[in-house]
């Protein structure tokens, strides 16, 4: 159960609980869609599990859904990596030019008359 499923079982509407709580609607969706999750203090989490009829358990594993839903690869899509991710990264056996580096440095004067 996802938190849009949690939020119907209880006969609400989106609307109904972003008010009920004193919160945005917008953020009521941002749960459901897995975008955030939901953050309130201790009297908000209580009015929350008497708002949803649920235990603790129940509205965690609601809110963990829906972020592992909105994360899901969906099937047959490919996997894209970003430019700088490790993947771009030229192979491990594939040698780099590097600069010698000498213990002492040269110096080289030249010589003044006077």
């Amino acid at each position: 159960m996802d938190m849009q499923v949690l939020r119907e079982r209880a006969g609400l509407s989106r609307a109904e609980v972003a008010f009920r709580l004193a919160i945005s609607e917008t953020s009521v969706r941002n749960w459901e869609a897995g975008r955030t999750e939901p953050t309130m203090t201790p009297k908000k989490y209580l009015d929350a599990l008497r708002l949803f009829k649920c235990t603790p358990e129940e509205l965690a594993a609601a809110s963990e859904k829906s972020i592992n839903q909105r994360h899901k690869r969906k099937p047959g899509r490919p996997r894209r990596f970003p430019e700088n991710s490790v993947n771009s990264s030229p192979p491990v056996n594939q040698v780099t030019q590097v600069n010698q580096v000498t213990d002492s440095p040269s110096f080289h004067f030249n010589e003044v008359g006077y």
